[in-house]
Formats: C-alpha cells, sequence, structure tokens
C-alpha cells in the first residue's frame, strides 16, 4: 500500500527526496537502514536488475547516509571554525584598538618632531643672532675706543675757540 501512494505520484516523490532535510537526520534512523544497504541485495547492480527506477533511489539512501556520517566529522569543526571565528573577532577588535592607539602615539610623535624642527630652528635663527650682535657690539667698542681720541682733541678744540 505505501508502496503503491509512493510510486503512484512520482514528481512529488522526487520533490521530497530534493526538499530531504539531510542536516538534521536522526541517527536511530541511520541505525535501522544501514542494515538494509548492507545486505547484499541491496546492492544497487541488483536493484537496477529488478527495477531501473529504484536504482536511483538507492544511490540517494547510500548518500544520504555517507552525508550524514561526514556530517558527524564536519559539524564538530564547524563549531570549532565557529568558536575561532568570534576569537578571531575579539583579537581583531583588539588589534583594531591597538592599532588606533599606534597611529595617535605616531600622530603625537610627528607634531613633536615637527615642534623640534621649529625649535631648532629658531635656536639656530637666534644663534645666528647672537654671533651678528657680538660682531657689532665689537665694531662699537673699536668706534668707542677711537673716538675717546677725539674727545679730547674737540675738548681741546672747543676750549681754544672759547
Amino acid at each position: 500500500m505505501a508502496q503503491a501512494n509512493l510510486l503512484k505520484e512520482p514528481k512529488k516523490l522526487l520533490e521530497k527526496l530534493i526538499s530531504y532535510d539531510k542536516d538534521h537526520m536522526a541517527d536511530s534512523l541511520i541505525a535501522k537502514v544501514r542494515p538494509f544497504l548492507d545486505d547484499p541485495l541491496m546492492d544497487p547492480d541488483k536493484i537496477a536488475a529488478a527495477s531501473k527506477a529504484l536504482k536511483p533511489v538507492r544511490v540517494w539512501i547510500g548518500a544520504m547516509i555517507k552525508y550524514h556520517d561526514t556530517l558527524k566529522i564536519v559539524n564538530p569543526l564547524r563549531e570549532v571554525a565557529r568558536l575561532k571565528g568570534e576569537e578571531l573577532a575579539v583579537v581583531e577588535a583588539e588589534l583594531a584598538k591597538k592599532q588606533a592607539q599606534v597611529k595617535e602615539i605616531n600622530d603625537k610623535l610627528a607634531a613633536l618632531n615637527a615642534d623640534k624642527a621649529a625649535l631648532e630652528a629658531k635656536e639656530k635663527a637666534l644663534n645666528d643672532e647672537i654671533i651678528d650682535c657680538g660682531l657689532k657690539l665689537g665694531r662699537a667698542e673699536k668706534m668707542i675706543t677711537g673716538l675717546e681720541g677725539e674727545k679730547v682733541r674737540w675738548t681741546e678744540t672747543v676750549a681754544s675757540l672759547g
């Protein structure tokens, strides 16, 4: 009866096979089906000899069992990958904070280096001015020394004119 209903509408059967929830197959279902697949009578070639239409169904069932077995290996690895992804996100967020701090420090360093360069330029200008003033002072002292002798002469000239 079930077989007749199942094969009565092949398109519906095909849709059910395509939309089957293969990610959530129960272990108990796999345990019930696996002995049938291990039976030598269930070999795909023997099934094809009996019914060409059932061979793809047998192959599909075998593929679903292999998929289930693979999921048992892959799902724990997926969970590990998810956890590592979360850890990576935390580390990347911390890295972004540290990079922002480094950028801030580098910006401050650049500003300090610019200030240093400006102060060094000002120091050089002031040192040049000190040297220039020293030269002017030396010339002024020579002039004053030279003019002291003239003071005496002018005082005598003013006295003689007076």
